[in-house]
């Protein structure tokens, strides 16, 4: 068992409790909110960020959040 005083930040992502958990919670976001997510015009990595922030909110909470980024992104379009 590994015990929190041994795990420093470095590798703190290699353990695979870590991975197998995180694996876990990206499943929780439905076909509509991936959809979404798959549409907006950014790239992976921000993509990843995002899911990040979207995993540990509900669905409905997801949802708003999704939408205030394609206004925010349309209005950044508009101003280029």
């Amino acid at each position: 068992m590994i015990k929190v005083n041994d795990i420093n930040e470095k590798n703190f992502e290699e353990i695979d409790i870590v991975k197998k958990y995180f694996s876990r919670i990206f499943t929780v976001l439905n076909s509509k909110i991936r959809e979404k997510l798959k549409d907006l015009n950014v790239s992976e990595e921000k993509k990843k960020i995002i899911l990040e922030e979207l995993a540990f909110l509900n669905e409905e909470k997801q949802n708003e959040y999704l939408d205030e980024l394609y206004i925010i992104w349309n209005k950044i379009v508009e101003n280029i």
